[in-house]
């Protein structure tokens, strides 16, 4: 690999470029070789690995998973650290690079065409994201892509290696970890480990284990497809700019079944609707949730063997799940859901009418 930049040529080169990092986007900067190293190692990267990366960056981290790994595909939903790593990556040749947001637009799930190129080229080792980007390299000849436009980039010199298992390392964006991990797992890759650098206080409640201290929503989603673990805590200090909160590296290990989605959607919208009310006992969230008496909510909560007293974080995944598939109680929360969804699109839609105004008013950078 090109030899690793250090923090004070980063900062040179992003000078350079007229970027700087976006809070935005959640870019802290990890610039600890060392530590560094050590993510590639306790992700036990060998040249059979295909790994994701969510958020390029400087391509700090990009650089040490391309020396391990056969095929590195990182992706980078700024179009400023998009062009800068694509430069300082130049000499690599087993790495594409993807300019997109790795999320759909809703927030829900991984981007849609990610995710499908990821599960063709884990079947076939073609990844139609680069059939797609030689398409409107000739239709467009060498005009400059749109500021916002999805750019794929590979600087794999021949044919895309064939790789047969699948990882997620990653320095990830704090505001979207949580959701990326769970959009991560319920994609249906085939992702054999997830080694990821997040906000501590994100990881704990990932990691947490049923009835203890930050068992919730997440840990709880989580529990449904993997087994989490922290494996270390990062002090501020080798990032930069310098988050106000301790980071975590949390190691992920999917199980070997994957879950009855049906099943797992239907405890999805339960457990979205009762979080709402966490702090409630477990009958008065449902009631509130679904609009419904607290002696009929403590009826079907006991009917599944759980304490309608006790708070949602208190209740057993399994209750969840069987209360998710009661008769009487699933499409009320359908019908609850729904009504959240409309509430949801309609501040989504207030706030990108003041995120828009903010944009004229102060530019891209605020």
């Amino acid at each position: 690999m090109p030899e690793p930049l250090k923090l004070k040529d980063i900062k040179l080169r992003m000078q350079a470029y007229g970027i700087r990092p976006k809070k935005q986007f959640g870019q802290n900067i990890l610039a600890d070789f060392n530590l560094l190293k050590a993510i590639v190692a306790d992700a036990e990267i060998d040249e059979g690995d295909c790994v994701l990366e969510i958020g390029t960056g400087a391509g700090s981290l990009t650089g040490y998973l391309c020396d391990a790994a056969g095929l590195v595909i990182s992706v980078e939903v700024d179009n400023g650290m998009f062009e800068l790593s694509r430069d300082v990556l130049t000499g690599v040749d087993n790495l594409v690079q993807v300019k997109i947001d790795a999320l759909n637009q809703n927030g829900r799930g991984l981007n849609t065409e990610l995710e499908a190129s990821l599960h063709e080229y884990m079947k076939t080792g073609e990844f139609p994201l680069l059939d797609w980007a030689r398409e409107m390299s000739d239709r467009t000849g060498m005009a400059a892509p749109a500021k916002d436009a999805m750019q794929v980039h590979s600087h794999v010199p021949g044919k895309t290696p064939r790789c047969g298992r699948l990882k997620l390392v990653a320095n990830l964006p704090y505001s979207v970890a949580t959701s990326l991990l769970i959009a991560a797992l319920e994609s249906g890759l085939p992702f054999e480990r997830m080694l990821v650098m997040v906000q501590l206080d994100a990881a704990e409640k990932l990691a947490a284990e049923p009835g203890k201290k930050h068992w919730g929503l997440p840990s709880l989603l989580l529990w449904c497809f993997a087994r989490a673990e922290v494996k270390r805590k990062v002090a501020p200090k080798v990032f930069w700019p310098k988050p106000k909160v301790e980071s975590a590296l949390l190691e992920i290990i999917p199980h070997s079944e994957r879950p009855d989605m049906q099943r797992y959607h239907k405890l999805r919208r339960l457990a979205h609707v009762m979080f709402q009310h966490r702090r409630k006992a477990s009958s008065n969230a449902l009631a509130l949730a679904l609009g419904e008496d607290n002696w009929q909510t403590s009826a079907w909560i006991e009917s599944v063997g759980g304490d309608p007293q006790a708070r949602p974080e208190q209740l057993p995944p399994e209750v969840f799940m069987a209360l998710g598939e009661h008769a009487e109680v699933e499409p009320l929360v359908r019908k609850a859901m729904q009504l959240h969804e409309d509430q949801l699109s309609a501040k989504a839609e207030k706030r990108a009418r003041r995120d828009e105004w903010k944009k004229r008013v102060y530019g891209d950078d605020e």
